[in-house]
């Protein structure tokens, strides 16, 4: 989500975006608050939207994660809303800007904004994927809409003064791999360790967060996603059998799920074996393991390292229950999810922003505009939500979520825990990787 996202793929031309006529609010994101009228808000209700990849060649997994947080919706709003509102929460399909593979939305991220801007929409919320972002900033700004808790951990969300109303949320992919340094120098001194990342900012990210954990590896090879799509997967062979002759003890990917699925595959056919770190946008279990299902090996993902700032689903932690309770209530988007299904981590991502921007609705009171809730974003601290670490915003840094804990991948289904310590950073070169001195404090009374 992983998200993860949490997820670059091919894009379509954003040169759409300037052939439309801006739809026009006549305010920037901070003033939009001073109308008497907030748009998308009702005495009853509140209307937020997404563009996210509900058809087409992300839809794989990452479907869900709107879907999740939907879920979230509809059991809050089943229990009376949120300070007397109903949360409206409308998914515009956009293919992740990709036409073909089975799209039904609309592959311009840009239209599919504009219908949002339409209803109108409050805000928007937990749309998906950098590119397809970073393309409708501006149009959203200048018609004064917070775009909420992207779902992708590029560092492009932390741009509060160019972008005032732009909030990330996942742990970036810097953060997240100076954390696997510290693992990594910790637990295999000297050897050598390959990097294999995309070829955007998700792999740059993470080749600066390692190199900024103070592992610098000694190969290191970026993938194209076209290149990827179009060989079926085959295009990242060369990189693997180039990391097998290079011997390499500890092998670090920065891939997305299909990615990930073709470097294990290459690897069981050449015999390459190592220690494998995966970021966490492209190693839930679930989704990694469909491609191995019925085949006469384990799942080569076993055993392998992550990432999480979600509870892994083999914690304690009483989020997993409460997540379940949540997704079994779901029959239309969830029908065949039961008590014993697994929460893949796209769920969990999912249920993970869900319940944050609740909190934040609930903080925000019964009388906000649009700036007031991003002055509500920006001087509290969220910690009653899944993450593991508390989501703490500030006028100068909008990034999100900064830490979590190191996780083992041990079935088709679950992770768990390598040993509980969780770990925050920043997405600066120096800033140190040390124990989490707070921690979120669990579910809320209002929301069981």
């Amino acid at each position: 989500m992983g998200i993860t996202r949490k997820r670059r793929l091919v894009t379509t031309s954003t040169a759409f975006m300037l052939s439309i006529g801006m739809i026009t609010a006549g305010s920037s994101v901070l003033s939009a608050g001073a109308a008497t009228k907030t748009p998308g808000v009702t005495k009853t209700q509140i209307t937020i939207g997404a563009t996210v990849p509900l058809t087409g060649i992300a839809s794989s997994g990452y479907s869900d994660v709107a879907k999740a947080a939907n879920a979230v919706f509809k059991y809050v709003n089943a229990k009376g809303g949120i300070n007397g509102r109903k949360i409206r929460f409308v998914m515009k399909d956009d293919c992740y800007g990709t036409p073909g593979f089975g799209c039904t939305g609309n592959p311009s991220v840009v239209a599919q904004t504009h219908a949002l801007l339409s209803i109108p929409v409050f805000a928007t919320v937990g749309s998906l994927g950098t590119p397809t972002q970073d393309a409708v900033r501006s149009l959203l700004k200048a018609n004064g809409v917070p775009q909420l808790f992207v779902n992708s951990g590029s560092r492009d969300w932390n741009n509060p003064g160019t972008y005032p109303g732009l909030f990330g949320w996942q742990t970036s992919y810097n953060e997240e791999s100076k954390i696997f340094a510290q693992y990594i120098k910790a637990t295999y001194p000297g050897a050598s360790v390959c990097f294999l990342g995309q070829g955007d900012d998700f792999g740059a990210d993470g080749l600066a967060g390692l190199i900024a954990g103070g592992v610098t590896p000694s190969d290191t090879q970026l993938y194209s996603v076209s290149a990827l799509v179009a060989s079926g997967g085959t295009s990242v062979a060369p990189y693997v059998a180039k990391f097998q002759s290079d011997k390499c003890a500890v092998t670090v990917l920065d891939t997305i799920p299909g990615a990930t699925d073709a470097v294990l595959g290459a690897a069981l056919q050449m015999g390459y074996t190592t220690h494998w770190i995966i970021s966490s946008v492209g190693s839930d279990p679930v989704t990694v393991n469909l491609p191995f299902v019925g085949k006469p090996f384990p799942d080569p993902e076993i055993g392998a390292v992550s990432f999480s700032y979600l509870p892994a689903s083999t914690s304690s932690s009483p989020w997993n229950a409460w997540m379940t309770k949540v997704l079994k209530t779901d029959h239309a988007d969830f029908p065949n999810f039961t008590s014993t299904s697994p929460i893949t981590g796209n769920m969990a991502y999912g249920i993970g922003w869900g319940v944050a921007f609740v909190e934040a609705l609930k903080v925000a009171g019964k009388n906000f505009t649009r700036a007031s809730f991003l002055k509500t974003l920006t001087t509290k601290t969220f910690s009653q939500t899944p993450s593991l670490v508390p989501l703490v915003y500030t006028r100068s840094n909008h990034q999100g979520l900064n830490g979590g804990y190191l996780t083992k991948i041990i079935s088709a289904t679950q992770t768990q825990p390598i040993n509980g310590k969780i770990y925050v950073t920043d997405s600066t070169s120096t800033g140190p990787v040390v124990p989490a001195k707070k921690l979120s404090t669990g579910i809320p009374a209002w929301l069981k």
